[in-house]
This record gives C-alpha cells, structure tokens and sequence, in this order.
C-alpha cells in the first residue's frame, strides 16, 4: 500500500508545462491547482508584467506565431485554453492560432498538448461555435503532437462565460420569454470538476491522442438550470418559452441584461439548440471522484463572485483597472449629455429643434447607460408587489407636494420666478402632450444613467451625494438656478430611493409620476405674476 502511494506522489510530481490562457477562467483555477500538485508551470501571457497567478510567466501570443516557440521551449506539456468567440470571425480566428500553435509545439519537442472543447453530437448540426471547437480540435494536432480533448458543456463556476450569462439573467429579469432552447438538454459541470479532470489527464500516458467528454452528475433542460439558479437566490422566475422567438432574436437583448460581451453571448446562445451532454463516460474509469452537484456548483459559485467583489473594494488598484472603461463610455455620455441639456434649453418651445435636441438627450442618457454595462432593475421588476411600487409612487408624488410648496415661496424671488417661468412655458409653447412625453422619458433616462449605470460606479461608500453632486453640476449647464436647485433636491430623494429598492425601476418611476405633476399642476400658477409682484417677476410671453 505505501508503495502504491509513493508510486502515485513520484507519478504526479515533476512534469513540466505550459499553460496558454493562463489568465483565464479557466487558466487561472488550472495554475494554481497545478503549481500545488508539483508540476513546474509556464503560464502564457500577452502582458507577463501584469500576470500576477501562480508560475512563470512568459510571453506568447496565439495570434502571432513567431512568439510561441520560445514560449513554449523547455516544457513537456501544454494546455490549450484559448478562444476568440469576440471575434466576428472567430472560426477562423481559432483554427489559424490552433495550428500555430500545434506545429510550434511540435518544433518546441513537447510531449502532449491538453484541450478544453465543447460537447455535441457530431452527428447534429452544430451551431458556429461548437464546429470551431471541433475544427481546433484538428488543427491543434496537424503538428502531429498527441492532443487530448476534454469536451465540456456549461462550466459553472464565477467569471466563467455561459454560467454569468445564466446568473445575470436570472437576477436582472423578473421573467423571461425564451425560444424553444430552454426545452434542450445540457449537463453542467462545476468548474473545480473540470480541473480535476485536466489536471488528471496530464500524468496518465493513455490519455494521449484520446477525446473525453465531461460532465456533472445531472442531466437537465436550460430551464430547470435558470430555476434552480432563481430557487437558491429565493426569488420567482417565470419562463415562457415562444415558437417564434429564434436564438439570434433572443441574443440581441444581451447587451441590455448582462455585462457579456455581445457577440460572444450570440456564439453561445446559438450553441444552446444543440444538446449537450455525455455519451461516453469512459473518463470516469481513467479518473473516479464524486462528482459536484448542480446546487453546490452554483452555491459555490455565488459564494466566490461576492468574495471577488469584496476583494475589489478592498483593493482599490484592482477595480480602478477592471472600471477604466465603463468610466470612459461614462464619461462621454456625460459630457455629451450636459451638452445636449444646455442646448436643448436654448432653443424655443416651438421650435421642433427642441423636441430633437430633448429626445437625443433621452437617447444618450440611456445609451451611456446600456454601453457601460447593466443596471439592477430594483425590487419594482423582481419583486413585484403592493409596497414595492407604492413606494415609488408616493415619493414621486410627495416629491412633487415638495417642490408645490417651495414653488409658491419661490413665486416671491423675482430671480427664481423668473427661472422657473421660463422652464415651464415650454408648456404653454409647445404641445402639451409632446412636452409632458419628452419630459417623462427624459426622467427615466436620466435615473437610468445618474441612479442606475453612474451609481454604480461611485461604489459603495456615499452613493447618494456623489450622483447627486454629479447631476447638479451637470444641471449647472443650463444656467438656472431653479433647475440647479431642483436637480440637487431630486437626485438626493430619488437616491434614497435607489437604495431602498435595490435598482433604478423604483426612482425611475417616481421621477415620472413627479414630473408629471410639475408639468400638469405648476404652469397655471406661473402664467401670471403673484399678487403685489407688480410685471417685473414676469411669466413666460405666450
């Protein structure tokens, strides 16, 4: 029995290897569970200044060949962890890096090149994706290096790509209407599983020139794996699957609920018509472990993500880096909607140019927002329910009785009678129902962006004042001191708001139902000068 055991720790100890993707989701966990096991690991990086993982790191680039041979020289393996579903033509992208890379390691002299593919029948017709991991598959091995393929379904595990996909829909929809592929078959594997089985695979000889398949314990439609992921975050998630509503429709609305990149979250999408799961268990012999259930995969990985986002704000070097450029979409929509806000302002109220310049801010507003990553709807949308939106609904109506109030001392102040009167004779220049539109869109886009996408940038410690302080210098733009005033006092409600619920669903809606009333309610108080004001405080010339 010792024997044997010092049989097993002589046989996993030693070997030398390369790891392309090291960075990666999976690359990283691969390192470390590598590098703990004994073996000596060159990790491949385009930038080895910034690689801060586990081993040695060593410039190469699958994309550029004449780099990979030194990369690789002094390894016995390699594993290959290395996509470019970003691409728009990935497939080719992948095969020319793959047979860069297998003829570099053949000239290199390593031993065994160890691959992460995907699962599907080849007799299927397989989605773009799936058909580029199988041609990666060929190319790798045109050097005429053994490879050994792992092929895997839904990794799941934080910061992997098809399990932020399931987890963000699940927490940022409060329902879905999904095509026909939520009805597919898949087998979800927990991304620790996948380690073992690729790190498992590099000291056993007969794995060489093989392919694998790989998978979790359980076999489940797309569905059950939305409502189980919704179950453990103890919240209701309704799916209506649509006969109509194909794979590519249903991608294009990525971009408004995750943070994935969008061409990548279509290859996936598209992949999800193909049933994926495990026909051939032979792995399972080479290397026996208790497999991880689906529950404690997906527990496991909520756990990890909140201990990463407590790490980023622990370290404020990291999210400075990770934030650098959803400030930059940030601040040109910024910039450019304080711009539009002054402009629009200038412009008379029956000036069609008005409407323009008002929607377009709406519109930049919102695409600010969108193009820097998602926004928490808030417990409006994923909570639904009586105190949820009244709410909402009576702050935005006690904000208006606020503002009613301090409209009538206003009225006294020729400077501020002056400047409110000019914002509400829009009223009585344009027509009613367009103002009262573009007013109650600009609202919503407006908490889109300051109480959705930018609050979620201030970061946790004083939200509320940094949107705040941000919307009033923004405002500060138009030159009116009421507007100023009114944005400052807005922005700290609709802030606390923003915190209660949890998103923006719940300010947006007060911001509405307030602007509604300012606009419905005040412009018949300002048409003519308070009593004793004589004309010098002045209402807006019709």
């Amino acid at each position: 029995m010792l024997d044997r055991l010092a049989a097993a720790r002589e046989e996993l100890a030693g070997v030398r290897v390369l790891v392309a993707g090291a960075s990666g989701f999976v690359g990283s966990r691969l390192t470390r569970a590598l590098t703990a096991a004994g073996h000596e690991v060159a990790a491949m990086t385009r930038n080895p200044d910034g690689y801060q993982g586990p081993g040695r790191a060593v410039f190469g680039d699958v994309h550029d060949p004449a780099t990979l041979r030194a990369a690789l020289d002094g390894s016995e393996a390699a594993y290959y962890l290395v996509h470019s579903l970003g691409d728009p033509d990935f497939s080719r992208t992948d095969a020319a890096a793959a047979e860069a890379f297998g003829h570099a390691a053949a000239a290199a002299g390593i031993g065994r090149i160890i691959y992460l593919g995907g699962l599907g029948d080849d007799r299927d017709a397989l989605s773009a994706h799936l058909r580029s991991r199988r041609e990666v598959e060929r190319r790798l091995a045109a050097g005429g290096v053994p490879v050994t393929v792992l092929r895997a379904g839904i990794i799941v595990g934080s910061g992997g790509l098809s399990w932020e996909l399931t987890r963000q829909l699940v927490e940022h929809l409060p329902a879905m209407i999904t095509p026909q592929w939520v009805s597919t078959s898949t087998q979800p594997i927990a991304v620790d599983d996948v380690i073992r089985y690729l790190t498992g695979v590099l000291v056993r000889p007969e794995a060489a020139s093989r392919v694998f398949e790989v998978g979790g314990p359980e076999v489940m439609r797309y569905s059950q794996m939305l409502q189980r992921v919704a179950a453990i975050k103890h919240r209701p998630l309704p799916i209506l699957p649509v006969p109509l509503l194909t794979p590519r429709l249903s991608s294009l609305w990525l971009r408004l609920v995750t943070d994935v990149d969008p061409a990548t979250g279509r290859s996936l999408i598209d992949s999800m018509t193909n049933e994926v799961v495990v026909r051939d268990t032979s792995i399972r012999d080479l290397i026996p472990f208790e497999l991880t259930p689906y529950d404690a995969a997906v527990r496991r990985a909520l756990r990890d993500r909140r201990q990463s986002s407590r790490q980023e704000v622990r370290d404020p070097h990291r999210r400075s880096r990770s934030s650098r450029a959803r400030r930059q979409k940030l601040g040109i929509a910024l910039a450019a909607g304080t711009g539009l806000l002054a402009l629009s302002l200038s412009a008379e109220g029956d000036d069609p140019l008005f409407y323009a310049l008002t929607l377009g801010l709406a519109a930049t507003w919102t695409a600010g927002a969108l193009a820097s990553g998602p926004v928490p709807a808030g417990a409006v949308l994923t909570r639904p329910g009586l105190r949820a939106v009244a709410d909402p609904v009576l702050t935005g109506a006690g904000t208006f009785g606020l503002f009613y109030s301090a409209a009538r001392l206003a009225r006294r102040s020729p400077l501020l009678n002056r400047a409110i009167s000019s914002v509400l004779g829009y009223v009585d220049t344009g027509p009613a129902s367009l103002v009262l539109l573009t007013a109650c869109l600009n609202g919503a886009a407006e908490e889109l962006f300051f109480h959705g996408a930018l609050w979620d940038e201030a970061g946790p410690r004083h939200p509320v004042g940094k949107t705040a302080l941000v919307y009033t210098a923004s405002t500060a733009a138009t030159r009116n001191p009421a507007l100023v005033i009114g944005a400052a006092a807005t922005s700290l409600i609709f802030g606390q708001l923003r915190r209660r619920s949890g998103g923006v669903a719940a300010p947006a809606l007060a911001h509405v139902i307030w602007s509604a009333l300012m606009l419905t309610v005040l412009p018949p108080m300002f048409r003519d000068p308070p009593s004793g004001f004589g004309s010098a405080g002045g209402g807006v010339a019709s």
